[in-house]
């Protein structure tokens, strides 16, 4: 029996789908960033000049589920920041990579 996801959920009460688009929403790394921008009190103009992306590119990073390291990371220091990775393993041990390049 292959169900797709899309058919399993329109199937789910509208009280369950609004509670997993909400979590879903918390996850989204693109919304994070959009948060850190905007307490940096920076523009998507002035983020994309800096990256050097375009103001569309930062709109769609932000709006994104699924996002590359490396434009996180482009776009991170394109405010000061940095990006660090936690890996967690099973049995709860954890390893971090600076992954913000040393700047030229």
């Amino acid at each position: 029996m292959d169900t797709d996801w899309k058919t399993l959920r329109a199937e789910l009460p509208d009280d369950v789908r609004a509670r997993l688009d909400a979590k879903r929403n918390e996850r989204r790394l693109g919304k994070a960033l959009a948060d850190v921008r905007k307490a940096m009190q920076a523009t998507q103009q002035e983020v994309a000049a800096r990256a050097g992306m375009t103001q569309n590119t930062i709109s769609k990073i932000e709006r994104a589920d699924d996002v590359l390291l490396s434009s996180v990371v482009r776009y991170m220091r394109s405010i000061g920041g940095g990006v660090e990775l936690v890996l967690k393993t099973p049995d709860g041990k954890e390893s971090r990579v600076d992954l913000t390049p040393e700047p030229n």
